[in-house]
């Protein structure tokens, strides 16, 4: 049975080209998760029309959810499960559909985040599976995350904390933005297969708010401070693309990504190169307000030199290859401008 999806904007409309600036702004981000949340609630509303002569959705039920939704932050999984149940339907599987219509319905309301969870064993855990399933959407390049061992775990939590609260110290703004984007920082581990992907961080549209950190990959606080201001802006572009693409060009396209080592789309280099310079910035808002010691300091030079190169490789492809919209155009050109200022 196919649903579809429902074709007129929420009532917010599109995302207005003055959002799109390049700088950290919490209430911008809480904009974006309400309107993020009405696109929910009209795509809920939508499909259970849709699929009622098929399968029934407890009124009560979904009266209660819209009610969440309505009120404020939901849980990162009430996106997921809302897709899972949309390719149920699609797949006419009317079984597996009344139960991710159940989870949907389920999901519990959240605060300002981030909470930071440890992903469970994915054969068994529901709520792990779904993040697997759904950070892990890339066949030519298979992701496979696991769960960190306890002592793994508990020094990633320490460095998520720490990070946390050097970006209060010397960047609050980017710290209250995180704050209001993630609702989850969900801690995992790689393969040690010889030939696995290696990954530091994944983010999902569908998993609007939460991001899995590697926590094998980051042993420092500044380290952490760049992985959270890494996969925060990929949220950020999420929500500022929900309703049109940054690039017009064919996913089918391949160029090389200054962040991957595999060719990538367009779309993937724009994002890889905008949320560089938003790394970048972070470690420069921390020099600037002197929360770093010295060996930080070291370590934030060799960093913020690295970051400049890889935005210079990114952008030097998406102006040779991207046909950009004019929101992608407007994204970029603030990323650009910060980076060309030179305050560094």
């Amino acid at each position: 049975m196919a649903v579809g999806l429902p074709s007129s904007a929420p009532s917010s409309g599109p995302i207005q080209l003055e959002e799109a600036f390049f700088d950290p702004c919490a209430a911008r981000a809480r904009r974006l998760d309400a309107r993020m949340r009405e696109r929910l609630a009209e795509s809920v509303r939508y499909v259970a029309s849709q699929a009622a002569p098929h399968l029934e959705v407890p009124a009560a039920s979904l009266a209660s959810f819209l009610e969440r939704l309505e009120r404020g932050p939901v849980s990162p999984h009430a996106f997921a499960a809302y897709y899972d149940w949309v390719l149920a339907l699609d797949a006419d599987d009317l079984g597996e559909a009344a139960q991710r219509l159940d989870e949907l319905l389920a999901a519990p309301a959240a605060e300002e985040g981030p909470r930071i969870l440890v992903l469970g064993d994915p054969a068994r855990d529901r709520d792990a599976n779904r993040i697997r399933r759904h950070v892990d959407t890339d066949p030519e390049q298979p992701l496979e995350i696991l769960p960190p061992p306890p002592g793994l775990a508990a020094s990633g939590r320490e460095w998520i904390e720490a990070a946390l609260a050097r970006l209060d110290a010397g960047h609050p703004a980017l710290a209250a933005e995180i704050r209001a984007l993630v609702r989850e920082v969900v801690l995992a581990r790689g393969s040690d297969a010889p030939d696995a992907w290696r990954f530091d961080g994944a983010s999902s549209f569908m998993l609007w708010g939460a991001v899995v950190l590697n926590a094998a990959e980051h042993s420092t606080r500044l380290e952490a401070v760049q992985a959270l201001a890494h996969e925060s802006a990929h949220n950020l572009l999420f929500g500022l693309a929900a309703d049109g693409p940054l690039v017009s060009n064919d996913d089918a396209e391949r160029f090389a990504s200054p962040l991957r080592v595999d060719p990538r789309p367009i779309d993937g280099i724009f994002h890889a190169t905008f949320v560089t310079a938003r790394m970048h910035q972070a470690l420069a808002r921390l020099r600037e307000a002197g929360a770093l010691d010295a060996g930080e300091r070291a370590e934030a030079e060799h960093a913020l030199a690295a970051s400049a190169t890889l935005f210079a490789q990114g952008v030097a492809t998406l102006d040779r290859h991207a046909r950009f919209t004019p929101l992608g155009g407007a994204c970029l050109a603030g990323a650009r401008a910060y980076m060309q200022r030179g305050a560094w």
